[in-house]
């Protein structure tokens, strides 16, 4: 199994976060993803139990590969300047893939 692609993440406290993705094949072709879905959390650590965030995931465009995942700016805001850790996986019928991973750093905001 291929290794999640690397991609670090610098939140801002109180402001919204979006991870647009287009899904391509080796060639760049756009791969149709009807009927899958994604999933995105920022935890502490990698070993940590609980979540400090949890993004929504909603495809864009099935038939051109494009899905987004938010942290909606209420999200964000109940976070506290850190460094974290996070990872997109996306589900394929009974395969999970885990596709983008990297650090996080929460950071705030100087206009509030």
């Amino acid at each position: 199994m291929s290794k999640p692609a690397n991609y670090p993440l610098n939140v801002r406290i109180g402001d919204t976060e979006t991870v647009t993705v287009t899904m391509q094949d080796a060639s760049g072709v756009a791969i149709n993803i009807a009927g899958r879905t994604y999933s995105a959390q920022v935890r502490e650590k990698a070993s940590s139990s609980s979540a400090l965030a949890s993004f929504s995931c909603s495809i864009v465009n099935a038939a051109t590969g494009v899905f987004a995942c938010t942290l909606p700016a209420n999200t964000t805001a109940a976070l506290s300047p850190a460094n974290a850790v996070w990872d997109l996986q996306e589900t394929n019928g009974s395969v999970v893939t885990t596709l983008l991973a990297g650090d996080v750093v929460i950071s705030r905001d100087v206009t509030r």
